[in-house]
């Protein structure tokens, strides 16, 4: 008998009960493990509690006084391993069914969102030249502007060389030359109105008056008085909260599906009102170098401005317009390395275990693609119990079946 052997005949005291609580008459196929596993030692009884203790005739054990057991017959390789128990086993096991159902299961994608600016509506406002701020008119980040409202006033000497050979233009005549002028003027930030009236006064200062070109509130402020600017210095950034962005990473193995359009729902961590209702805006192309995600992103209106910005949000962008397909409680399934399987209600206090493919989840229920019909039963409470006597009746099988070759060899030589 090898050590493998040994162990397994071990550790099938455990489930003991569940084929010896039976009284009935037992077939190959449903008999116990205890009784699968006396059928392949030599000789034909021993002691379920040491199986190291065998006999030929019936007795005792010298160890724990139990009796000894005789071994039943195997049934062959072919057939499907059906555990069988009683029905008070089976209820102090807990054990629970749920049918096999064809109906339509959407899928559902749910995944944790982070509110966000909508990038379309963000503004920068920047120096086109190099000079010195002389006066900021908003006071901090979060200040609600209007448009056409002064944020910063600049003083440049390259605008004030510029406003100068403006007005020597106009001096001067020619309508090639104003326009140049002009031209210059504007590619340095100033406004028609300011060009209208720099022509209409004659006054030279070097000065430029930024202003909001929309409603929104400011994010970022890096303009003080008296502070030195260049063309690459972000002095105010504003944003405009009528509309934000809402964005979310998903799985890869779940983006395969997700497609611009869909139905969406979004329910604010920070808020018990109830969710907003919109659609997938945009999937990225790419997924995230580290993570390996895919993140998404959602567009809603935010007359109200209860979307904050950096806050929390739970996402769910489900599937529309989908036919019936095969599906079990997501309890049901024993994943294993090797595979996924259920086991299978038979009928009669039978169970047997059964190997699926999963199409995919969603929610608490699982599509299968193979290995299951209509109108069958699965367990789905109990089941890894089950699982294990059987097995550990078909590993029981494949041991004793090695030391039954490798005894007829030993006895050839």
């Amino acid at each position: 008998m090898t050590r493998s052997y040994l162990m397994l005949a071990a550790a099938a005291l455990i489930l003991t009960g569940l084929g010896a609580c039976d009284p009935e008459i037992r077939t190959p196929a449903a008999e116990s493990v205890q009784d699968h596993a006396l059928a392949h030692a030599q000789p034909g009884y021993v002691c379920p509690m040491h199986p190291q203790v065998t006999s030929d005739e019936p007795g005792s054990c010298p160890i724990c006084g139990m009796d000894l057991v005789r071994r039943q017959q195997e049934p062959s390789d072919d057939a499907m391993t059906t555990v069988r128990v009683s029905a008070e086993v089976r209820n102090n096991l807990g054990v629970r069914v749920a049918p096999v159902v064809l109906e339509p299961l959407p899928r559902v994608v749910d995944a944790v969102g982070q509110v966000a600016y909508d990038e379309s509506r963000v503004r920068h406002i920047h120096a086109r030249a190099e000079g010195w701020v002389q006066r900021v008119h908003v006071s901090s980040v979060g200040d609600r502007v209007s448009k056409g409202q002064p944020l910063v006033e600049l003083f440049s000497p390259l605008l004030e060389s510029a406003q100068q050979e403006f007005l020597q233009a106009l001096r001067m005549g020619g309508d090639a030359l104003v326009t140049a002028s002009e031209n210059r003027l504007r590619a340095l930030g100033i406004s028609k109105t300011e060009i209208e009236r720099l022509r209409r006064e004659r006054k030279v200062d070097g000065y430029i008056v930024f202003r909001s070109n929309m409603d929104g509130v400011v994010i970022k402020l890096d303009a003080r008085e008296g502070m030195h600017v260049r063309p690459d210095t972000d002095m105010v950034v504003m944003a405009d909260l009528e509309q934000v962005w809402i964005e979310a990473d998903v799985l890869t193995r779940q983006a395969g599906w997700l497609a611009p359009g869909l139905p969406a729902t979004v329910t604010l961590d920070q808020s018990e009102a109830p969710a907003l209702r919109g659609e997938l805006a945009y999937v990225y192309p790419e997924a995230d170098p580290v993570t390996r995600a895919v993140r998404i992103r959602l567009s809603f209106a935010n007359p109200e401005g209860r979307l904050k910005p950096n806050s929390f949000a739970t996402v769910r962008v489900s599937e529309r317009d989908v036919g019936p397909v095969l599906q079990v409680p997501r309890e049901a399934l024993i994943r294993t390395s090797r595979d996924t399987r259920v086991i299978v209600d038979a009928g009669g206090n039978q169970f047997q275990p059964r190997a699926v493919t999963v199409a995919y989840e969603s929610g608490q229920m699982a599509a299968i693609s193979d290995g299951l019909a209509p109108g069958e039963n699965v367990v789905v409470s109990g089941q890894f119990m089950l699982d294990s006597e059987a097995s550990l009746r078909s590993e029981l099988r494949r041991v004793s079946s090695e030391d039954d070759t490798s005894a007829a060899g030993e006895h050839r030589h």
